[in-house]
């Protein structure tokens, strides 16, 4: 479109090609000629039009800073091809323009040359030269990222402070606190409402089954010591019409009377030991002051252990305190005493020590007896395991080690376990057996 009037240039008027260029001119676009006629150097172009138009002494300014951007530099000798810029200029107005290309064209011996620029401004809202963090896109982006940080860790903090209220509700609920804790109370977001409820139904379920165990414990033992008691009264006429002369018929009796008592223990040591299992299940637990409690528990089998001909050595330190529950502690002592008396010889000694170990409470039972064989160790707290030499038979034809079912360390192994502490046993260095019970000192 502009070749035509490049050929008849030096026979026409400066205005057709003027006139032509603006026709040729598209939106914003802008758009320069520069020439180099025949046979001048390499760099030496002259300004012939601008459009939109500009004054002479605009073009001989924008002519010098075309010069110096190095545009022409990029020009083949040969004066032919097209050549894409996508670089920056300032024009003598002082705006930005961004150069997209320099398109040569060879016309009877002269370089003629089109270069076309946008308007920054059109372009992009921000200047061409600010650092890409400054630019109003990026930050409107940033922005928009912080706002969603804040959000996202705001979200975050408000799921843990939630989360935060559950662990002390299982806490509590754990430890028996005072006072109903609902789960679904607690909560302060929508989308947990029915994790709640479910956490709620749960804890229904626990203390549900918790008194269902209870209950059922109570009703076996009144289904089994019902037919006992008839068993016992039925002897009473038996013993009456058998002479006293008959020696094996008085010592079937006998026999059946001591069966009768043991069975009856046994059924009531289940009782307890299905209403102690119901507790572990669910336990409250407080802090009780570990020292006072021994002391008074201690005082009682005193006295035990003198009929027995053994003694009691204790050392019990003051204010210890440990988070746990009386009536779960009170047959892990007894069930540990009573095993230590078992196996300490009379004239021996039976030793109780309370201290504190760290965060924990410490408790130790220890006896002089025989100990325990080490393959033996893993299985003393196992339930109905019992580990103790035959005595001979007494009278009723059953012996010492018969009349243990191996339930009381397999006792004080659940409650204690129970109560969330450890227990363990080991064989002392000198002789004897020694069992260590730790409990925590806070929930």
């Amino acid at each position: 479109m502009l070749r035509p009037h490049f050929e008849k240039f030096r026979n026409e008027s400066p205005d057709s090609l003027r006139e032509a260029l603006d026709a040729a001119t598209i939106g914003n676009t802008n758009v320069k000629i520069l020439v180099r006629l025949a046979g001048a150097g390499q760099g030496n172009f002259s300004y012939i039009a601008s459009s939109p138009p500009v004054s002479a002494d605009y073009l001989k300014q924008e002519r010098h800073k075309l010069i110096q951007s190095g545009v022409f530099e990029r020009l083949a000798p040969a004066c032919n091809g097209t050549t894409d810029l996508a670089g920056e200029f300032v024009n003598p107005a002082g705006k930005q323009e961004v150069l997209t290309s320099m398109t040569p064209l060879h016309v009877g011996g002269d370089c003629w040359i089109v270069i076309t620029s946008q308007n920054a401004a059109d372009l992009t809202a921000a200047p061409i030269n600010l650092p890409f963090w400054q630019t109003p896109a990026m930050r409107t982006t940033a922005g928009i990222y912080i706002l969603s940080t804040a959000l996202i860790i705001w979200l975050f903090i408000h799921l843990w402070r939630n989360l935060s209220r559950f662990r002390g509700a299982a806490r509590r609920i754990r430890i028996r606190g005072t006072g109903a804790i609902s789960f679904r109370e607690l909560n302060t977001i929508p989308e947990l409402t029915r994790v709640a409820e479910d956490f709620d139904s749960l804890v229904e379920a626990l203390v549900s089954s918790q008194n269902f165990i209870k209950q059922t414990a109570e009703e076996n033992t009144h289904a089994l010591k019902a037919p006992l008691a008839v068993i016992a009264q039925s002897i009473e006429p038996l013993r009456r019409v058998v002479a006293a002369s008959d020696v094996t018929a008085q010592r079937s009796l006998q026999l059946i009377e001591r069966s009768i008592a043991r069975l009856d223990s046994l059924v009531s040591s289940t009782r307890d030991t299905e209403q102690a299992a119901a507790d572990v299940v669910y336990p409250e637990r407080g802090p009780i002051d570990l020292s006072r409690f021994m002391v008074q528990m201690l005082a009682d089998y005193d006295v035990t252990l003198v009929a027995q001909g053994k003694r009691l050595s204790t050392r019990i330190a003051g204010h210890i305190t440990a988070y746990a529950n009386e009536d779960l502690m009170e047959p892990v002592i007894e069930n540990l005493l009573e095993n230590a008396a078992s196996f300490t010889p009379k004239g021996g000694t039976v030793e109780v020590t309370l201290d504190r170990e760290g965060e924990f409470a410490r408790a130790r039972i220890a006896d002089r007896g025989p100990g325990v064989e080490p393959s033996r160790l893993a299985h003393i707290f196992d339930r109905y395991v019992s580990f103790r030499p035959p005595p001979d038979k007494g009278a009723d034809g059953v012996t010492n080690a018969e009349n243990h079912q191996g339930l009381g360390l397999w006792i004080v192994k659940r409650n204690v376990e129970g109560l969330g502490g450890t227990v363990a046993g080991r064989n002392r260095e000198h002789g004897g057996f020694e069992v260590t019970v730790r409990l925590r000192t806070k929930a």
